[in-house]
């Protein structure tokens, strides 16, 4: 079981700010400014690129590979980094699907955001969101990459429509059709293994 805590950066205007201020820096050849950037976003795109894959070896290279972008000057992007990020990161795993022939499965043993709620739970509700938790996580892992990938980065990784937007390169509208449609499926597929739409 992976025990590293589930860091969500906050996506308010401090955190923005902070960003854009590091970006600039880094633009200004302040390598520092990776350094910073790559201790606030790691966990957060190790954990993406891990429950996108199902294998933590493959995610620790691909967290790697995301941040060694920020090296190179011409690669660096306009606007926000934490959507970039996501995006350089999404892109290495659809590399790694393509290149291995690996269908993406859920590592059960990793943690996500959601697990801090199962922590103080009484057994009986503990192993109810347990399973139900499962179930979700199986469920997405069968989805188009289209529908994965957008309720990955809503739920798991809490981005906001407009991160989700610049992640997968969409408009704002896409996006937001795009969850509706997953979450619909998503439910759909739910109601049909379970019986109920809770």
């Amino acid at each position: 079981m992976v025990d590293q805590p589930a860091h969500n950066p906050s996506s308010g205007s401090r955190s923005t700010a902070d960003d854009d201020t590091l970006m600039q820096r880094l633009r200004d050849g302040n390598v520092g400014a990776a350094a910073a950037l790559t201790r606030r976003y790691w966990d957060a795109i190790w954990r993406f690129a891990a429950n996108y894959l199902g294998d933590e070896s493959l995610a620790e290279d691909v967290t790697q590979d995301t941040f060694a972008k920020l090296l190179n000057p011409e690669l660096l992007p306009e606007g926000a980094v934490r959507p970039w990020l996501y995006k350089v990161a999404r892109n290495r795993c659809l590399d790694i699907i393509r290149r291995h022939g690996r269908s993406p499965t859920h590592n059960r043993n990793i943690r996500t955001g959601f697990d801090a709620q199962t922590q103080t739970a009484g057994p009986q509700t503990r192993m109810n969101r347990d399973e139900r938790q499962a179930l979700i996580r199986q469920i997405i892992d069968q989805m188009p990459d289209d529908h994965r990938s957008v309720l990955m980065l809503k739920y798991f990784e809490g981005l906001s429509r407009e991160e989700i937007a610049g992640a997968l390169e969409l408009t704002d509208a896409a996006v937001k059709g795009r969850l509706a449609r997953a979450s619909e499926a998503l439910r759909s597929e739910l109601a049909r293994i379970t019986g109920t739409w809770q």
